[in-house]
């Protein structure tokens, strides 16, 4: 018979359910979300293995090709090499005969790879390639120079046969009262110039509008050129200009040639010259501008590249750049009045230089009467001689003193023709130019001038050692001293 349930443990037993109740649950699902989670992680793992297994099995195969590719190209690079073996005979036998039937488009071809070479090969053995070129070097200055003395020697005769005008006085007398030289105004006027090319760019777009250069020069790339004198202009207005607009680029130096630039309001225009410029030569350019403005204006303010827009402007710059090359004195006919004037200055020469020999005819006979000791002629002048002659008589007389008067000339000093160099010179074994130097002389060296052949001087000097050397130089560069 079993006993009767307590009546506080069934409470204490229905007071858990009903409190733990919502626990129970809760933990029963946790329970079951875990079970799920567990379950979903081991399927995820396998998959995960599965596809590491897929990748390490992909990478085997990966590596398999990569190794048969890598014995593919090896065994490309062996045929590679071997074809390269039989045909370097041909190929050099190729490039041989190329060079001998097309030289200029080989040079075209090999031109930037020597190019970079030179340029390697100088920054690494600098010392090397000076050594090198230096006798192509130093034979090419001394054409250059030789030619560039022989024009400017040119130029100034020709200058010298020009007859004198009036305008070339007051220059001379307005220089030298300036502290310049008539001999540098000279050799100033003797400098070559000319004009290379000649541009004509839209100011504002930099196209160029119309070209022009001498028919033996190269031409450059014009339209190149054209935009970097625009952007050059620009960098100038922008960086020194002036708030209002006022003040422009109007010149370019680079070397010994410069870029005169003259500006109108739709075009500018740009001169490429050498040397320096005559007198009125920016106002000739100028003018041209101004005239091209007044016919051309629109045109050139429109100008859009289309060369069928606007008219040919090429002639014109051709026709300017013939004007504006200068022109070969030319000696022109004396004039009636600079006849009467070298007459009047011979005629007063010739009067001077009477009253000069009749003063030095009455000066020289007037001498002797003025001062009476003075003796004005080389003749010998007597001496007298004191000989010591014993007497034959046997008395112990002393010897007499006999003078016996002689004449001894003066010996006549013949001084030697002397010369001095106006500059350093060279020394030649032949008198030629063909003929290498073989010593150089400083400038203000006294020399004796030997013998004179063509144009050239067979001189005779003392080196610094003491010694006397003779050889060759252009008489040109020898000056007699006063």
């Amino acid at each position: 018979m079993s006993s009767p349930p307590n009546p506080a443990s069934q409470q204490l037993a229905d007071l858990q359910n009903i409190l733990l109740t919502q626990e129970r649950l809760r933990l029963d699902a946790l329970e079951a979300q875990t079970d799920q989670i567990r379950a979903e992680s081991l399927a995820r793992l396998q998959a995960l293995q599965a596809e590491l297994k897929a990748l390490r099995e992909q990478l085997t195969q990966t590596k398999e090709e990569h190794r048969s590719e890598l014995a593919r190209l090896q065994a490309i690079q062996e045929d590679v090499d071997a074809l390269v073996t039989r045909l370097t005979p041909t190929i050099s036998g190729m490039v041989r005969d190329s060079i001998r039937n097309s030289p200029q488009e080989m040079a075209e071809a090999l031109g930037p790879v020597m190019g970079e070479a030179i340029r390697v090969q100088i920054r690494d053995s600098r010392q090397e390639m000076v050594d090198a070129i230096y006798p192509i070097i130093g034979a090419t200055i001394q054409k250059a120079i030789g030619e560039f003395a022989r024009e400017l020697q040119q130029n100034i005769d020709a200058r010298f046969r020009v007859s004198m005008q009036p305008q070339d006085l007051l220059r001379l007398l307005s220089a030298r009262l300036r502290g310049v030289s008539a001999g540098q105004v000279a050799f100033r006027d003797a400098l070559p110039f000319s004009v290379r090319e000649i541009f004509l760019v839209q100011r504002h777009s930099g196209l160029l509008a119309a070209h022009s250069h001498p028919q033996e020069a190269q031409a450059s790339d014009a339209d190149l050129i054209s935009n970097m004198l625009t952007a050059i202009r620009d960098f100038a207005q922008d960086a020194y200009g002036s708030t209002a607009g006022e003040g422009e680029l109007d010149e370019i130096q680079y070397g010994s040639q410069r870029i005169l630039l003259v500006s109108g309001a739709a075009a500018y225009l740009a001169v490429v010259i050498a040397g320096i410029e005559p007198e009125g030569f920016r106002a000739r350019l100028r003018e041209f501008v101004a005239d091209l403005h007044l016919l051309y204006a629109a045109e050139l303010r429109n100008f859009d590249g289309n060369p069928a827009t606007l008219p040919n402007l090429s002639p014109a710059l051709r026709h300017l750049e013939m004007d504006l090359q200068p022109a070969a004195p030319s000696a022109r006919p004396l004039s009636p009045p600079q006849k009467w004037v070298i007459v009047l200055l011979s005629a007063g020469s010739l009067l001077l230089l009477a009253l000069a020999c009749f003063y030095l005819q009455f000066t020289l006979a007037l001498l002797p009467v003025a001062f009476p000791a003075a003796t004005l002629t080389a003749s010998p002048s007597p001496s007298q001689t004191i000989t010591l002659s014993p007497t034959p008589s046997p008395t112990n007389l002393p010897p007499t003193l006999t003078i016996t008067p002689s004449l001894t000339p003066r010996p006549s000093l013949t001084p030697l023709p002397q010369t001095i160099t106006l500059g350093a010179v060279w020394i030649r074994q032949e008198p030629n130019y063909s003929t290498q130097p073989f010593a150089a002389i400083p400038g203000q060296t006294p020399v004796l001038l030997l013998q004179s052949q063509g144009g050239w001087a067979l001189i005779q000097w003392q080196t610094a050692n003491g010694q006397t050397s003779q050889g060759w130089v252009g008489a040109q560069w020898l000056q007699p001293l006063p």
